[in-house]
């Protein structure tokens, strides 16, 4: 299995707080084409940015994030849903 963390929640935080991608990527210290890339899910943020993204919106991780299990032969997919 393969582990996925996708930032399912990030675009609508973004854009409640009215933030462009750019503003969001310069208050985090990352460069700027990387918010849409995960925003895509091209892109997988670290811990250490979900963390800091979590500390930037005030929320939980599953308010931005989820976890996806990938089987590598299949493709299929299954979302873990918090307890």
């Amino acid at each position: 299995m393969r582990v996925e963390v996708r930032a399912v929640g990030l675009k609508a935080m973004r854009r409640e707080r009215g933030l462009t991608q750019r503003q969001l990527a310069h208050d985090l210290g990352i460069s700027q084409n990387y918010i849409p890339a995960i925003e895509a899910n091209d892109r997988q943020a670290g811990p250490k940015l979900q963390q800091q993204m979590m500390r930037y919106f005030v929320c939980a991780f599953e308010d931005l994030f989820q976890i996806v299990l990938i089987d590598p032969e299949t493709r299929e997919e299954r979302v873990l849903q918090p307890k």
